[in-house]
């Protein structure tokens, strides 16, 4: 959809949250499956990543203020013409530059042969309490803190319809194809909530689940159509609490009956 739900998932968590990207951690909680931090945290910020206020030839991005992992925006200069689905080179998240025009930011990075290499990703427009993306097959990922806000493509975890390297994860407002954790299979710890588990899988809190070694395991998004759940003691529930977005109605979570 063109614009975020702000429908909550099914239950809360407290773990630490990852974005896709190389060394992109945040030790913020949150509450939702996917851990992201919500849009209102946008404190700390040198600029708007929604009103891209930055003077004239920069533009506002997310970089690593501590070295560590996006968590602040700053003005940076436009050195490129990249449009949103080209790829893109980045001098890295501490200098935050790279090869997309004024309009987009470099995602998705991976370092080939030593250089960051990924795909320029539209800012989200409007504001964070209504994020607008104009491709109706994209919504808007809000993360880190609030520094990264940009239009991802949206998906059916059921499906796992994404580019090969990428899965359909929960990004705290949708489902958005983000680069694939590791393999890690259901029932095993993941440390960080919605990036360490194998495609078809979330990474949530030990409170809903059977057995798990860790504060958090991966456990398989379900079809409550056909509710089919391998790990034992868990039945499927629906995803989300109250009334599921548009098109996301069949979505469930493998978690033990009667979770908060």
């Amino acid at each position: 959809s063109s614009t975020s739900s702000s429908t909550s998932p099914t239950s809360p968590t407290s773990e630490t949250s990852e974005t896709s990207e190389t060394s992109s951690t945040s030790e913020t909680e949150t509450e939702t499956w996917g851990g992201f931090v919500p849009a209102s945290d946008l404190g700390g910020c040198m600029c708007d990543p929604f009103a891209q206020d930055c003077p004239k030839g920069e533009k506002c991005v997310a970089y690593a203020s501590s070295g560590e992992s996006w968590d602040a925006n700053k003005c940076v200069p436009v050195l490129g013409e990249g449009q949103a689905g080209e790829a893109c080179s980045s001098d890295g998240i501490v200098e935050a530059t790279d090869s997309c025009g004024a309009n987009s930011f470099c995602w998705d990075l991976v370092d080939v042969e030593g250089q960051l290499v990924g795909v320029c990703a539209a800012f989200c427009e409007g504001a964070a309490d209504n994020p607008v993306c104009d491709d109706p097959n994209q919504s808007c990922l809000i993360a880190n803190e609030g520094s990264i806000n940009l239009c991802i493509q949206s998906c059916d975890p059921l499906a796992q319809d994404c580019s090969e390297g990428s899965m359909c994860a929960w990004t705290g407002n949708d489902f958005n194809c983000v680069l694939a954790g590791d393999p890690t299979p259901y029932a095993e710890p993941c440390g960080q909530l919605g990036g360490e588990c194998s495609a078809g899988l979330e990474c949530i809190g030990a409170d809903v689940l059977p057995e798990c070694a860790d504060t958090a395991c991966c456990t398989p998004y379900c079809s409550l159509a056909n509710p089919i759940c391998a790990w034992e003691g868990t039945q499927c529930v629906s995803f989300f609490e109250g009334e599921a977005p548009p098109d996301y109605e069949d979505i469930g979570i493998c978690v033990v009956p009667g979770s908060p």
